[in-house]
């Protein structure tokens, strides 16, 4: 073989793995918990729960996450990014704007509004640094003008439209990202230990699944609030605790 076919076919195969690596490096950096907006200080109520009792073991930590992916987080925030990446890849800048005004009625308390908002627009800060799509660019500005609200899912389903990642694995890295978040927490609060925490992200793999199901195949008029009542209300309750380890 020559070192011109090899070279060849060295050139075919660094091709390939740059037109897989591009999406899937974005994925990982954008998932990442080193991600600089804020997302691992917040704890879904689960420091108020923890005081009230109610989530003190593995197994009750594991109903929580449970609950708020599947009756909080997939009809809501799963399908806001779904919406969002589709409107970015229209290059919709009206849908993508009613999508994050659609979810921001659907947040009904001030803790979880503020707790997306906060985190969104710290990504869309980021997002002219990740990507040159101009879509995102036109949203993003809209978002530091505060002329949208930059919830954290709408503003990630458009930077993973923009990076190329599919919409099934941006709703699954929402949805995932949410059940990090409170194990994340829990190991700071020691309702488990560090390990035991990734072995419960590993078992939570087919609610994960589930609830980007949901997200996928919900539509912008299908979007709701949150069912989970007991988180929504421990949120609250929080928020009026005179010390706090997470801002909710």
């Amino acid at each position: 073989m020559s070192i011109i076919t090899i070279t060849t076919m060295a050139d075919g195969v660094d091709a390939a793995l740059a037109a897989r690596a591009g999406p899937l490096l974005a994925l990982m950096q954008l998932s990442d918990s080193a991600l600089p907006i804020g997302r691992h200080a917040h704890a879904m109520g689960l420091e108020r729960l923890l005081r009230d009792g109610r989530v003190l073991t593995a197994a009750s930590l594991r109903d929580m996450i449970v609950s708020a992916l599947m009756h909080s987080v997939a009809r809501a925030d799963g399908a806001a990014t779904a919406l969002a990446h589709d409107a970015v890849r229209a290059h919709d800048l009206q849908a993508l704007a009613a999508v994050d005004t659609q979810l921001d009625l659907l947040k009904l308390t001030r803790p979880a509004q503020a707790a997306s908002r906060r985190c969104g627009s710290r990504l869309a800060s980021l997002a002219v640094l990740l990507s040159s799509n101009v879509t995102l660019a036109q949203y993003t500005a809209m978002v530091a003008a505060r002329h949208a609200p930059g919830h954290l899912a709408v503003v990630s389903g458009a930077v993973f439209a923009a990076a190329g990642v599919s919409r099934e694995d941006a709703v699954l890295a929402e949805m995932r990202g949410v059940a990090a978040m409170i194990l994340s927490a829990a190991v700071r609060l020691d309702i488990v230990a560090a390990a035991a925490s990734q072995e419960l992200l590993a078992g939570l793999t087919p609610e994960i699944i589930a609830a980007a199901g949901i997200a996928l195949r919900t539509g912008h008029d299908e979007m709701e609030c949150s069912a989970a009542a007991g988180l929504e209300i421990a949120a609250m309750r929080h928020a009026r605790d005179d010390a706090r380890l997470f801002a909710t």
